[in-house]
């Protein structure tokens, strides 16, 4: 790894916003009398979205009397799949499911369960990610692949021009891209961002194949083995599982750090960012629907997005009420707090975005 993604580093907090937001967190979490681990209610919610997604693959074994059912149990498990790893893989990934990091690390696999790789994930996430987020070349989940421009100052291809047209259709193969190749290629990638990938275990490797081989195994072999369909269908079935999985999680990816109005720092020649550390992510993390119970339950608090990546420790069960302190914190220190009401108009702006990279030329999207 160069030197250049070593020395990436934030200035000084310029205001007392964070250190105020800090305060009322504490105090919340105080007059509450409870930590900010995953507490009873969440632990229920995980046992409930363990029990319905081994409940929907049970339903599929014995209630798929012709493809066509066949195909909306696979639909379902995919969706369910998402929303598992979202709840429980996330949080686990942050410490913040249980006090226990044994724990965490234990209910981490959960992604190996949805055939993709924890270890993978994790480096990606959060020792990319969290550390440089919106940041070129340093925030491995967001840019992922040249065949789209999330970065206005990225390098520019004549198929972006169109790209607002068929990235709709790529984000439907995320998934069974990531489980099929992109865990793999990581394993010969220097690095994934700004996380020095180098030193690679050979046990991670060990534990990614047979992990993998479970997945398919008891996705894809069992059913054809249970329920008699042929080859070509159940596979047809697993693909359209990787692909309503892939809208499922997309929503949520979209519509959090790359809309219309996001924002992509840039370090200077030193590597020095131009903003503190928290008033640089609360340029470059965006909220929506946060008013919705629904969509925070079932998205694992990942619309509360700037609370998140403000406290990446705290368990999403407490987002809510912390996003209330942040809004009114924000607010007392002139801070811009960015949120969409609905998900789908996140969304529709991220799809603006997209239209505005397509052109080589953008003046308006320029950082300061």
């Amino acid at each position: 790894m160069s030197d250049s993604f070593a020395r990436i580093s934030f200035p000084p907090e310029r205001d007392d916003f964070y250190a105020d937001l800090r305060k009322e967190v504490s105090a919340h979490f105080k007059n509450a009398g409870h930590t900010h681990f995953g507490n009873r209610q969440m632990h229920v919610k995980v046992a409930v979205m363990f029990a319905v997604y081994f409940g929907l693959y049970a339903c599929m074994l014995t209630a798929s009397p012709n493809v066509e059912m066949l195909l909306v149990w696979y639909a379902t498990i995919g969706v369910w799949g998402v929303f598992l790893g979202l709840n429980v893989g996330h949080d686990a990934a942050h410490f913040a499911l249980f006090k226990s990091r044994k724990w965490n690390k234990v209910f981490l696999h959960v992604f190996d369960l949805l055939g993709t790789n924890s270890f993978n994930w994790k480096n990606r996430h959060v020792g990319a990610h969290h550390l440089f987020p919106n940041i070129m070349d340093h925030d491995s989940d967001i840019q992922q692949s040249d065949v789209v421009k999330i970065f206005p100052r990225d390098k520019h291809r004549s198929i972006h021009k169109v790209q607002w047209l068929y990235m709709p259709v790529v984000y439907m193969i995320y998934i069974f891209r990531w489980v099929v190749y992109r865990d793999f290629k990581d394993i010969f990638s220097p690095r994934l961002g700004g996380f020095d990938n180098r030193q690679y275990p050979s046990r991670e490797i060990v534990k990614m194949v047979l992990f993998k081989l479970g997945y398919l195994y008891y996705i894809v072999v069992v059913p054809k083995l249970v329920l008699g369909f042929s080859w070509g269908q159940v596979f047809g079935a697993f693909v359209l599982l990787t692909v309503f999985a892939s809208l499922t999680i997309t929503m949520v990816l979209l519509s959090t750090h790359v809309g219309e109005h996001a924002n992509f720092p840039e370090p200077d020649a030193d590597g020095v960012m131009p903003y503190s550390w928290s008033h640089h992510h609360m340029l470059t993390a965006g909220d929506f629907a946060t008013e919705s119970a629904l969509v925070t339950h079932l998205f694992g608090g990942f619309n509360h997005h700037v609370i998140h990546h403000l406290f990446q420790h705290i368990c999403h069960i407490h987002y809510p009420a912390l996003t209330k302190i942040l809004i009114r914190v924000a607010a007392k220190h002139g801070v811009e707090y960015r949120s969409e009401k609905h998900m789908f108009s996140a969304m529709y702006s991220h799809f603006k975005l997209l239209y505005n990279n397509g052109n080589p030329i953008n003046p308006e999207l320029a950082q300061p």
